[in-house]
């Protein structure tokens, strides 16, 4: 993308010259995210403005971040050094400028300090994404400042509230008065569809939601005609409280785009590094109020509400979603914390309306049908969702397809589709290279018997990517360390290729546990996958798949990481008694310290740990009598997930939010149930 830079002397700011900028600039996002990139780009070459300025950054930046390629994170970060330039020159330009947009909320100026805030936050996200830690270190000083200059916006619409005759001060300013007490109201989808009641497990869907066919559970012309999202947080209309002019609601819904990503993002940092320079800046993370903020940024119809619709349905489905112990009591709807599946049901809906041909909403509907347990209608999505003008949406819909048809055990995709990935992408081609070698290898296993000239085939494949993957270790690094499942394939692989030589077989037919189905499990396939699909998997457990069943199901490592995956999926069949039996008796009768010399698999004790908590949440709602019992039982648990986390695993990384999550729900659920 062509760099701007400055004109000279400021020119005198006319506040309608400057809002016809910031409107043209809008509906230029707009269009990149609706999939019009060439009309995006034309826009927002047209004028040397704050706002154009920004606006090709924040276009390099989604590129970049979508992508994850070190080429486009430069680029993102050139543009947004001379939007940062750019904007405060015209922040100061407008704080003495009397033809500038003056606000009765906001100070002048303000909606360019608002722009240079955004600059820094983004640019401060590329930094961070860079790989580099002394990046990343300039960027987390980046993030204080906009923290503050936030801050500052917030605290003037504090100052005109009170100012307000008539108005309390409300839920929708949360930062203003964080303990009023709300008062419940339902969760309302108004339009064509049916009324939605908030009322636990048992929410009755608009009709289009509660269609599982393998065609589209949103389709364009089924949409309601005016969805909206309401709930007790978020019930006051920013009109009311005056807010009503378009920079005016610019700022109202930029501040709270860009304070919620950054409460919820310091939220959810778990590297002790940077936990520590936040604590020495003073900013501290907020997961309940920065995804509010969110939802109050996602009413409005404009490029903030539009950023704020993907955060928050790619945070509940990539990751809020990944949990198991989530709250299931009947206010679980109005936590936003958790898991508000109506309200995230009923956004969809709304995006898909406003931006029908963006390939964004496609993909997040793809995996709903992955919670509804429909994998099948989720890959016939992505399958067809892979048109987009911008490479970096195709990359992460290939990616998607890539991990479903995984999870769907369907191979010829899975390993074609992960062919794909690595010759688009190359976030992780070690990880790319051994997801295509293991699914040769589950084809393999399937013909070995029956077809021995076909399976050489695939024997041969899966030796050659299998192999393949650890050589690339450390090609991409993120904040200087190397991608976890980097790690543990190069661990993976040292076990194996020790096993060939202990057993004197072919690399191959020293593999013992399906690799696949520990895949599926370590990506949350086993919560997306049909009874069917659970069935397969005891299936592809079984030791006779293997070429050498009786020595490998007497290793231990290998039996307890069989047992392991075996119970999650007695769990996800809510055959509970049957987990719990082989976890009690199979699993966590073994010391972690059997499994801490590599190249054994040290993340087996604390995973089982968790696993053991979410059988315990899932039984606290058996009998009535136990409740209390089975919630202590968790909470027993995860505390003992918490001591191991001092010590570091393989793939702890990704259990760290699973374990943050499931003791803010205990924390929650015990003060609703006064235990």
């Amino acid at each position: 993308m062509r760099l701007f830079r400055s004109t000279g002397k400021a020119k005198p700011m006319i506040a309608a010259e400057e809002d016809v900028h910031l409107q043209s600039v809008e509906t230029a996002l707009l269009k990149l995210l609706n999939d019009d990139i060439a009309a995006a780009n034309a826009i927002l070459q047209k004028s040397n403005s704050s706002y154009h300025h920004l606006g090709r950054g924040i276009s390099s930046f989604i590129s970049a971040i979508l992508g994850a390629e070190k080429e486009l994170l430069k680029d993102a970060a050139a543009a947004l050094h001379l939007a940062e330039t750019k904007t405060w020159e015209d922040m100061k330009a407008a704080q003495k400028d009397t033809t500038a947009y003056q606000s009765k909320i906001y100070a002048p100026g303000t909606e360019y300090h608002l722009c240079y805030a955004i600059s820094q936050l983004t640019s401060a996200i590329t930094a961070v994404m860079s790989g580099s830690v002394t990046e990343a270190i300039k960027g987390f000083y980046k993030l204080r400042k906009a923290y503050l200059t936030l801050n500052g916006i917030l605290e003037a619409e504090k100052m005109y509230l009170r100012r307000m005759a008539g108005y309390r001060e409300v839920p929708i300013m949360a930062s203003i008065q964080e303990d009023e007490e709300d008062k419940p109201v339902p969760v309302v989808i108004s339009g064509n569809d049916e009324t939605v009641e908030n009322g636990g497990l048992d929410e009755k869907l608009p009709t289009a939601i509660r269609t599982h066919s393998r065609a589209s559970i949103f389709p364009t012309n089924a949409l309601p005609g005016a969805s909206r999202v309401r709930s007790n947080l978020l019930e006051q209309d920013p009109a009311d409280l005056g807010i009503t002019t378009h920079t005016d609601i610019f700022i109202h819904s930029g501040v709270r785009l860009c304070y919620g990503i950054l409460l919820l993002v310091f939220s959810m940092i778990e590297n002790p590094l940077f936990t520590r320079i936040l604590y020495i800046v003073g900013v501290k993370g907020d997961r309940e109020r920065g995804t509010r903020y969110l939802w109050e940024a996602a009413r409005f119809d404009n490029f903030n509400s539009a950023i704020a619709g993907i955060l928050l349905l790619d945070y509940y489905n990539g990751l809020i979603g990944i949990c198991d112990i989530l709250p299931t009591d009947s206010e679980a709807e109005e936590d936003l914390q958790g898991f508000p599946r109506v309200k995230c049901r009923a956004l969809l809906i709304d995006m898909r309306k406003r931006y029908p041909d963006s390939r964004l909403w496609k993909l997040e509907e793809a995996r709903i049908h992955g919670y509804d347990r429909n994998l099948s209608a989720g890959i016939d999505i992505l399958k067809h969702n892979a048109d987009s003008n911008m490479k970096q949406i195709v990359n992460i819909n290939i990616f998607e397809l890539g991990l479903s048809s995984m999870c769907a055990f369907e191979y010829e995709l899975c390993a074609n589709t992960w062919i794909q990935c690595a010759e688009m992408g190359s976030w992780s081609p070690c990880l790319y290279a051994y997801i295509i070698g293991i699914a040769y290898l589950e084809m393999y296993r399937d013909l070995r018997c029956s077809e021995p000239d076909r399976a050489k085939e695939y024997k041969d494949k899966a030796t050659d990517y299998i192999r393949k993957g650890p050589p690339l270790v450390g090609k991409q690094k993120l904040m200087g360390k190397e991608l976890p499942f980097d790690v543990f394939i190069a661990r993976r692989l040292k076990k194996w290729e020790a096993n060939a030589t202990e057993l004197g077989v072919d690399l191959v037919d020293a593999i013992g546990v399906s690799p696949i189905a520990e895949q599926a499990f370590l990506w949350n396939g086993f919560k997306k996958q049909s009874v069917k699909e659970m069935n397969k998997t005891l299936l592809l457990l079984d030791w006779s798949r293997t070429c050498q069943p009786e020595k490998l199901s007497a290793d231990a490592n290998e039996a307890v990481l069989c047992a392991l995956l075996r119970s999650s999926i007695y769990r996800n069949l809510k055959d509970l008694p049957k987990c719990r039996e082989i976890l009690v008796s199979e699993v966590l009768n073994h010391d972690k310290n059997e499994f801490k010399a590599s190249p054994k698999d040290d993340w087996l004790v604390p995973y089982s740990q968790y696993e053991m908590a979410a059988l315990c949440w899932a039984e606290k709602d058996q009998h009535a009598a136990y409740h209390a019992a089975k919630v202590k039982e968790t909470e027993k648990w995860l505390n003992n997930l918490q001591t191991m986390a001092a010590e570091p695993y393989t793939l702890d990384t990704r259990m760290s939010f699973k374990l943050t999550t499931s003791l803010l729900t205990i924390k929650r659920h015990k003060e609703i149930m006064k235990l």
